[in-house]
This record gives C-alpha cells, structure tokens and sequence, in this order.
C-alpha cells in the first residue's frame, strides 16, 4: 500500500470516527428524555421501544467506533490492511470500501459461514 492510499484511509476512518461520535452523543442526549410517569399504555410502549432502539443504535455505534479505533492503531503500528486471520493483504477496494475492516473477505465469508 502506497503512502497516498495510507494518507487516503486514514481520512477516512477519521471522518468515520468523527460521524459515529456525532451520532453518539446525538443518540446518548435522546436517551435521557421521558422518565416520568407514563399513563397511556400504548406511549408507554411506544417509549420502551424507544429506548430499546436507541440502545441498540448505541451499542451498534460503540462497535464500530472500537473498529475504527483498531484500525487506526494498526495504521500507525504499520500493520494496517493485513488480514487479521490469514495475514494476507486485504484488497485496497476493500479498504476503500469499508476502511475499519480486519479481515480480507475470505476470511470475512468464513467467519459468517461458521458463525451460522
């Protein structure tokens, strides 16, 4: 991998991390509203199933964040574009496409294989 595709990727994933943390705190302030008491059954259904989206966009964001975090470390260790399992290049257009991806595609294919 060349130094402008490093300097490319690394944009990227900084962009990324900047759009996630935005969406963070934009889903950790929504989080907070309506603890009070809730007479209408169907609101107060409504609101639990608010709460359990917003959680699970929440936990969704915290993966990915931890992604690219990992994947900005390896950048800067020199490792970054290796495949985690089979320790073969991961394809740039991969790169391009998902820049906080660990794992070439065949080794991503396996994992979803096995993990069904």
């Amino acid at each position: 991998m060349t130094e402008s595709e490093k300097n490319e990727l690394r944009e990227s994933l900084v962009g990324q991390r900047n759009h996630v943390l935005k969406d963070v705190n934009r889903h950790g302030v929504m989080t907070g509203v309506g603890a009070g008491v809730i007479a209408d059954e169907t609101e107060r259904a409504d609101k639990i199933a608010d709460n359990v989206v917003e959680h699970q966009l929440g936990y969704s964001e915290s993966k990915l964040l931890e992604k690219i975090e990992y994947a900005l470390q390896r950048l800067d260790a020199g490792d970054y574009g290796v495949c985690d399992e089979c320790h073969k290049d991961i394809n740039i257009e991969r790169l391009r496409a998902k820049p906080s991806v660990s794992l070439c595609i065949h080794c991503q294919s396996a994992k979803e294989q096995n993990g069904r």
